[in-house]
C-alpha cells in the first residue's frame, strides 16, 4: 500500500510484520448499539455515540507514561437528539486560540448535527446546531485544524460546514459553505482531504466514490459492486501520499489514488458487509484495519497489503473503528460495548478483563454454530405488553399464520408474515425446521418465502430466503429490487433473523 519503500525494511527483504493486536480493555455504559467511535489528539481519550441516544467521552488514567492505566467514563451527553446517534467526531480547538477546548460533533436520525463544548465546565447541551440535511446523518469528518466539518446523509448529499471568525462580541458560528450533490443514492461516508484546497471525498450507496473540488466533481471512482460504506486516507503521516481506501457491502476493500483517479488494487475480502476502515499510524506498526458484519477486525499490512491478522470481537456487528494516536484500535459494536485492542504488551488487558472477553467470545461462537432451536412463537396477548427495547422482534400466532412484529419504542408494528410456520400454537411453539421439499419462488427452491407488508393498500411482497444466505445481502437485494427506502434494511434483517434463527 505504500508509494515508496519504507526507510527500514526487514533484514530478509520481506515486508515487516508488526506485533499482533491483543485485547486492551472494554468500555461498558451504552444501552444500545455503539454506532460510532472517534479518537482525539490524546491517546487517553475516546468518544462514542450510540443508538441509546447518548454520546460519551472516555478517558484512560495515566500510568507510566503511555503505559497502563484503566479506562473510565468521563462525560455523557443526553440532550440534543431525538432518535439514534449514528455519527461522532472530535472537533479540535483552533490552534490560534490555545484557551479553547474544541467541540464534540454528533449526528443521527433526526438529521441534526450538534456541537458540544469540550470545556471542562461546559454544560451538556449543544452550543451550535447545524441545520440543512433532510434525512439521517450517518458520518462526520473534521479537518485537523478544527475549522471544517464534512457530513454525509441519507438525503443523497454531503455538506461542508466552516467555522466563521469570531465577531466583536467573541461569538462564533458555523455555516454551510457547500452542498455536494450528484449522488444517486444515500451518502454513507465523507472525508476531508488535508492539504488539498476544498477537496472532499464521498462514498455513496450508488456504489461510487466521488472527489469534489469545491462544488464540482473532479473524479468518479468506479469498481465496487455494492454501496460504499467507508473511506480512509492511507499513510496519513506521509504528506506526499495521495492514496485512500474504500470499503463496500460487496465485501471488498479497494485502494485508489485521488491525484489521478486511478484504481490501484483490491485487498482481500470480508465474508460480509464492511462497515468501517481505520488507518494505523506508521509509528505504531502501520496498516489498515477494517470491520463489518462478520464480527472480525482485519488488519492489513502497510507494505504489501496482505492480511496480517484477524481480531475476533464478541459481537455480531462491528459498526465503527477508530485508531488512537498510539495505534490502539477501538471499535463500537452491536453488543453495546466498545472493545479496545493494542499491539503494546504494556497496555494489554489484565487477567480478569481477558477472562470476560474469552467468555463472551465463546458465547458468540456458540450462537454462530448451527442451532436446532427455533424462535418462540407467542400468543397475540404478548402485543399488549411493551417491548423490552427498541427494535425487538416477536413472532405472534394469528389464526393459522405466524406474523413478525417489531417494537418501535412506543408500539408494535407488523413486519410481515412468516410463510414457514409452527405446527403447534402456544408460547412454547416454534416454527418447524424447513421441510425436505423446499418452497418454490419464481421457479427456484428456497427454505423460506416470507411475505413483507410494505404498504397498507398494496399486497405483500415475497422475499425468498435460504438458511445459508446472508441476511443483510438478501435484505439489500430485496430493497434494491423493489426500490424501497434504505431505512427498511435493518427492519428486514431483524425480521429474517427472528424468523429463522
Amino acid at each position: 500500500m505504500t508509494q515508496r519503500p519504507r526507510a527500514h525494511p526487514s533484514p530478509s527483504g520481506e515486508p515487516s510484520r508488526p506485533p499482533p493486536y491483543r485485547l486492551a480493555a472494554f468500555l461498558r455504559g451504552h444501552s444500545n448499539d455503539v454506532r460510532a467511535v472517534a479518537s482525539s489528539t490524546s491517546p487517553s481519550r475516546l468518544f462514542t455515540a450510540s443508538r441509546d441516544g447518548t454520546a460519551r467521552a472516555w478517558s484512560r488514567e495515566r500510568g507510566d507514561g503511555d503505559k497502563g492505566g484503566s479506562w473510565a467514563e468521563e462525560r455523557v451527553w443526553r440532550d440534543g437528539h431525538e432518535g439514534y446517534i449514528n455519527a461522532v467526531s472530535s472537533v479540535p480547538a483552533d490552534p490560534s486560540e490555545p484557551d479553547q477546548h474544541g467541540f464534540l460533533a454528533t449526528a443521527g436520525t433526526d438529521s441534526l448535527i450538534q456541537l458540544f463544548s469540550l470545556a471542562p465546565d461546559a454544560p451538556p447541551t449543544p452550543t451550535h446546531t447545524l441545520l440543512g440535511h433532510a434525512h439521517n446523518v450517518c458520518a462526520l469528518h473534521c479537518s485537523t485544524d478544527g475549522r471544517t466539518i464534512a457530513s454525509a446523509s441519507w438525503d443523497g448529499t454531503a455538506r461542508v460546514w466552516v467555522r466563521r471568525e469570531r465577531d466583536g462580541e467573541g461569538d462564533e458560528a458555523w455555516t454551510c459553505a457547500r452542498v455536494l450533490v450528484e449522488h444517486e443514492a444515500a451518502v454513507w461516508d465523507v472525508m476531508v482531504l488535508e492539504g488539498e484546497q476544498d477537496a472532499i471525498l464521498t462514498a455513496s450507496a450508488d456504489s461510487r466514490i466521488r472527489l469534489f473540488s469545491g462544488p464540482d466533481v473532479r473524479f468518479v471512482f468506479k469498481g465496487h459492486q455494492g454501496p460504499v460504506r467507508a473511506l480512509a486516507k492511507l499513510l496519513p503521516g506521509d504528506p506526499t501520499s495521495t492514496l485512500f481506501a474504500s470499503a463496500s457491502n460487496d465485501g471488498t476493500i479497494r485502494v485508489w489514488d485521488y491525484r489521478n483517479g486511478n484504481a490501484l488494487t483490491v485487498l482481500g475480502t470480508h465474508d460480509s458487509f464492511i462497515y468501517s476502515l481505520a488507518t494505523i499510524p506508521s509509528s505504531a506498526g502501520g496498516g489498515l484495519a477494517s470491520s463489518g458484519e462478520d464480527g472480525i477486525i482485519s488488519v492489513w499490512n502497510e507494505e504489501d497489503g496482505e492480511r496480517d491478522q484477524e481480531v475476533l470481537v464478541p459481537a455480531l456487528s462491528v459498526w465503527s473503528l477508530a485508531t488512537l494516536p498510539n495505534g490502539d484500535l477501538a471499535c463500537g459494536c452491536s453488543d453495546n460495548m466498545v472493545w479496545l485492542f493494542t499491539r503494546d504488551p504494556a497496555r494489554a488487558a489484565d487477567e480478569a478483563t481477558q477472562g470476560e472477553y474469552d467468555m463472551r467470545l465463546a458465547e458468540r461462537r456458540a450462537t454462530r454454530a448451527p442451532q436446532q432451536e427455533r424462535p418462540v412463537v407467542h400468543e397475540p396477548a404478548v402485543l399488549d405488553e411493551p417491548g423490552s427495547s427498541e427494535g425487538e422482534v416477536k413472532l405472534v400466532k394469528r389464526d393459522e399464520i405466524v406474523v413478525a412484529h417489531q417494537w418501535d419504542g412506543s408500539k408494535w408494528g407488523e413486519l410481515g408474515e412468516v410463510v414457514q410456520q409452527a405446527e403447534a400454537a402456544g408460547e412454547d411453539a416454534a416454527p418447524a425446521p424447513p421441510p425436505p421439499t423446499k418452497m418454490q419462488h419464481e421457479g427456484k427452491e428456497y427454505d423460506y418465502v416470507f411475505r413483507i407488508d410494505v404498504k397498507d393498500d398494496e399486497p405483500p411482497l415475497e422475499l425468498p430466503y435460504n438458511l445459508d444466505d446472508d441476511p443483510h445481502a438478501t435484505a439489500a437485494a430485496f430493497i434494491a429490487r423493489h426500490a424501497l427506502p434504505d431505512s427498511y434494511l435493518e427492519q428486514i434483517v431483524d425480521f429474517i433473523r427472528a424468523s429463522t434463527a
